[in-house]
């Protein structure tokens, strides 16, 4: 009977709470009547300001680009190889003669003139040599003119007088061996250039026709290029190449001075040489990249290479209408550093999109920036 009693005092707690709770939530709604209706109207407003800006925006935002003009211009077509440049003459001096080097009189870098004596071997028994043979000739030669009184006088006969004229000869002989044995001991520049290359010091026992120096004439340089065939042909002698050289970055305009008539069966090329023009700084041996002009058209329409859509070999660009773009397959010709020939698809004064293009398609709306500068193109 009292756990009953205890039960319905529990019940009759929970419900008086519950009651209590309830008439709460109901004076405090009653209190503020705008609290449900303000939290409405402000999602209200915010659904309808977003809509109003979508609106405004008409959709997605606008693309920064920047765009370049369709315009008239002459385009070239290049062909590029490389190589490096080459002295007219660089040859490496031997010595004639084996023996002690005595004297190195020029060092790397010295410019010398032909016949300059590079080095000096010991000679000191080539001049005897030479002294005697000097001697000998010069008895030889007064026996030859006290031999040709006599035979005018009949006072010996031919034969005599022929014996003596050969010992004069050989005598003749014998000293012009000994200046070449002598000449053979000093080291000359057989042209006027630049030593290169040391490979003597004095002191050093060399042998006959070993190496001593490399002289180098730089007047004028050159650099050879291998061609294919089917470019050579497009090439003609005195035309402008320009070469950008690898260690300075500085470019030159060399010519093509001459052409080989014939083809290299190995590598089907055809070596074409080119003259450079005296210029301070190059050096021989230098690698250099050579550009050279195998056709070239003026006065056609062309757009820069920024501007190309390739998909599948196939070229489009993006031509700027207003603030949207359209697409627009084009085909093309002749192309050149930074600019294209285009061959249809476009027309004269249009304007394509160079920068920015990146997920663009037909329609797509467009905040031009600037207008490219078409003489930067190709440093971008």
């Amino acid at each position: 009977m009292a756990r009953n009693r205890k039960r319905l005092i529990v019940l009759w707690s929970c419900l008086a709470t519950a009651v209590i709770v309830a008439g709460l939530g109901v004076a405090f709604r009653s209190r503020l009547p705008f609290l449900g209706s303000a939290i409405a109207g402000q999602s209200l407003a915010d659904s309808g300001g977003a809509a109003a800006d979508t609106a405004a925006n008409g959709g997605d935002p606008a693309v920064p680009v920047e765009v370049a003009a369709v315009e008239r211009r002459a385009v070239a077509a290049f062909y590029r190889s490389a190589s490096s440049i080459q002295a007219d003459r660089l040859v490496a001096v031997t010595c004639r003669a084996a023996g002690r080097v005595r004297t190195v009189a020029v060092e790397e870098g010295d410019w010398v003139e032909a016949g300059q004596v590079l080095a000096e071997l010991e000679n000191d028994r080539q001049r005897v040599d030479l002294r005697r043979a000097e001697l000998n000739l010069e008895d030889q030669r007064r026996k030859l003119s006290r031999t040709e009184k006599m035979l005018t006088g009949e006072l010996i006969s031919q034969e005599e007088f022929d014996a003596i004229q050969v010992a004069h000869d050989q005598a003749e002989a014998e000293r012009d061996l000994a200046r070449i044995a002598l000449e053979e001991t000093f080291v000359k520049a057989p042209f006027a250039g630049q030593i290169t290359v040391r490979n003597v010091v004095a002191g050093q026992q060399v042998q006959a026709g070993q190496e001593a120096y490399t002289v180098a004439d730089f007047t004028p340089m050159r650099v050879r290029v291998h061609l294919p065939e089917p470019v050579v042909v497009k090439i003609r002698v005195g035309e402008d190449v320009i070469l950008e050289s690898e260690g300075t970055g500085t470019e030159l305009v060399a010519a093509v001075e001459r052409i080989s008539p014939v083809v290299d069966p190995g590598t089907g090329t055809v070596v074409v040489t080119l003259r450079l023009p005296d210029t301070p700084g190059v050096r021989v041996g230098g690698f250099v990249k050579a550009r050279l002009t195998t056709d070239r058209k003026v006065d056609v329409l062309a757009v820069p290479k920024l501007a190309l859509v390739d998909e599948g070999g196939l070229r489009s660009v993006f031509v700027a209408e207003a603030d949207t773009v359209r697409k627009v397959e084009i085909t093309t010709g002749l192309y050149d550093e930074t600019h294209i020939e285009v061959t249809g698809g476009l027309e004269e004064g249009w304007s394509v999109v160079t920068l920015g293009r990146g997920g663009l398609r037909t329609g797509s709306r467009i905040e031009v920036l600037e207008t490219s500068n078409l003489a930067d193109l190709a440093v971008r």
